[in-house]
């Protein structure tokens, strides 16, 4: 088979772009399109284009004020974009060390649903233990945003420091400063219930329908990587940020703080 040749110019501009802009799914459909890996697709990303150019003489610089005022000052553009995304994560064991990262849902408020999931990786098939490829995509992603909505989370629970000890043990850079917030935390300090948790709380407050999934398919997910039961995992996983959506909708008015993470 010959190789395949990486875009380069104007071709590798467009190329750029449009790898910026895609979902991790969009991705893979790309590097399809290309009759390329994936692997090798971030490879050409990261690389960037290699071709000799022509760079512009530089313009004479206007002298730069010492101060700005306060109507430059907002419109400066952040770093990273200041909003909020859900977050949930799905694992055949609730520690890192004794499990894999099935999937995971990052939900920008008010867009759609990113997703990940193990078994789209080429080393699903082949090594199924070594999940540093979702783990990275997850961490990429969720280092976009500024404020991450768990349940039951955060510091001390089970979403972000499952994340981080996976990320610690596959050599991942941390992500970025980013703040936190706990609906499972803003629950207990707040609504005396039978049940913080997240199907009970969402029933209770008549949000949605969280549903569930049998224990038997994360076993099946994890030890036969059947399709059937990584697409229920997966339906779960979706559902589970959705109404997480809409629980921080009910929970925020009783917010105190956004912690650091």
């Amino acid at each position: 088979m010959a190789e395949r040749v990486k875009p380069i110019g104007e071709e590798y501009i467009e190329f750029s772009k449009e790898y910026d802009s895609c979902s991790h799914t969009a991705k893979l459909e790309m590097a399809e399109r290309y009759g390329i890996s994936y692997d090798t697709l971030r490879h050409w990303k990261l690389q960037g284009d290699t071709t000799p150019k022509q760079l512009p003489l530089p313009e004479p610089e206007e002298p730069r004020p010492m101060r700005i005022t306060i109507e430059q000052l907002l419109k400066m553009e952040t770093a990273v974009n200041l909003d909020f995304a859900c977050f949930d994560l799905e694992s055949s064991n609730l520690n890192a060390d004794f499990s894999i990262m099935l999937s995971a849902v990052v939900k920008p408020f008010g867009r759609e649903p990113i997703v990940f999931r193990g078994d789209n990786y080429p080393s699903w098939k082949q090594s199924r233990t070594n999940d540093s490829y979702i783990v990275r995509d997850v961490a990429e992603e969720l280092g976009k945003h500024a404020i991450i909505v768990t349940h039951y989370g955060s510091s001390g629970a089970f979403d972000l420091p499952y994340l981080r000890a996976k990320m610690v043990h596959h050599g991942i850079a941390p992500m970025p400063t980013m703040f936190g917030v706990d609906t499972y935390r803003i629950a207990k300090a707040n609504f005396k219930v039978s049940s913080r948790r997240l199907q009970n709380l969402v029933s209770y407050f008549d949000i949605g329908d969280k549903g569930g999934v049998e224990g038997a398919l994360w076993m099946e997910a994890a030890y036969d990587g059947t399709k059937k039961a990584m697409d229920e995992i997966v339906e779960h996983n979706i559902i589970d940020v959705l109404v997480l959506e809409k629980l921080a909708c009910v929970t925020f008015p009783y917010l105190k703080s956004i912690p650091r993470l």
